[in-house]
């Protein structure tokens, strides 16, 4: 237990001696994070950084829009791709970049991404099937979706042997990954120290510390039980992170606070499964 909780602190010290985002990083998600910033000021703000300006332009081109013709300005492109889902791109190669995440990863950084962008487009059609019954922010089920297992990405790089040993044994024990997880060290919590660390928006993070334990939200319940169900939907349809990974739990709840028939459930997942190449579009920009 005490070498438990010293590599727990250990581990969210090195999350908290983190930098902190560029202050043009920081000018970007402050901007494209707002839906009342006009159009115009989120391409001010993507003009400080080139990189960045330049993905958004690539993504607006790719299969992963789907359009005939050529998207040749920022601001097209913008209004296309919608300001949160530039938000979950900035964020997503801004966590990629501080952690140096590269190819020593114990997993692959590809089935990583297209396990999360497969549950970030499954969250986002759920969502657009429940606005009929209530407000709902699409985009930001899309950003919660594409980033609600960031904590694997940095035990990954920070304590490989650690998170090796728990799909081993997850495996072994024919277990979902997260229930052999030490509580003080497990991929959520790292995680939601890392949403703390950036100041993600709070919905953000809870669906990066609670998608396997909806019932336990106390705020954005819908938002934290369409990712779990989501999350769900990308395992029973073989994206998963881990190879051999086990079906995560499906909570009652959630599906309860979902509420969709499984016939549209099932559409939805098929068209994930269609939508493979658009999936891999969008992972090009970030591998």
């Amino acid at each position: 237990m005490e070498t438990a909780m010293a590599d727990a602190e250990s581990l969210l010290k090195a999350i908290f001696d983190l930098p902190v985002l560029s202050p043009v990083v920081a000018r970007i998600a402050a901007v494209v994070s707002n839906p009342e910033s006009p159009v115009a000021a989120v391409v001010d703000a993507l003009k400080l950084d080139p990189v960045v300006n330049g993905k958004v332009l690539k993504l607006a081109n790719s299969a992963y829009v789907g359009i005939p013709r050529t998207i040749s300005s920022v601001k097209n492109a913008v209004v296309l791709l919608g300001q949160k889902r530039i938000y979950s791109l900035v964020l997503a190669t801004t966590v990629l970049s501080a952690l140096r995440a590269g190819r020593d990863l114990p997993f692959s950084l590809y089935r990583f991404w297209k396990h999360s962008i497969t549950v970030a487009m499954i969250a986002e059609s759920i969502a657009k099937h429940l606005k009929r019954y209530g407000p709902i922010d699409t985009e930001d089920v899309f950003s919660a979706g594409m980033l609600h297992d960031i904590g694997k990405l940095v035990l990954g790089i920070w304590d490989a042997k650690a998170l090796q040993s728990c799909v081993q044994e997850s495996i072994a024990a024919n277990v979902p990954f997260y229930s052999v997880e030490h509580e003080s060290t497990s991929h959520t919590r790292v995680g939601g120290a890392l949403c703390d660390r950036w100041n993600f928006p709070h919905a953000l993070k809870s669906a990066v510390l609670l998608h396997h334990a909806p019932d336990q939200a106390s705020e954005f319940r819908r938002l934290v039980s369409i990712v779990h169900i989501s999350d769900v939907m990308a395992h029973i349809i073989g994206f998963s992170t881990f190879e051999r990974e086990q079906l995560p739990q499906p909570s009652a709840i959630a599906a309860s606070e979902v509420q969709l028939p499984p016939e549209r459930l099932r559409v939805i997942a098929d068209d994930a499964l269609k939508n493979e190449k658009k999936i891999e579009s969008f992972i090009n920009f970030l591998i």
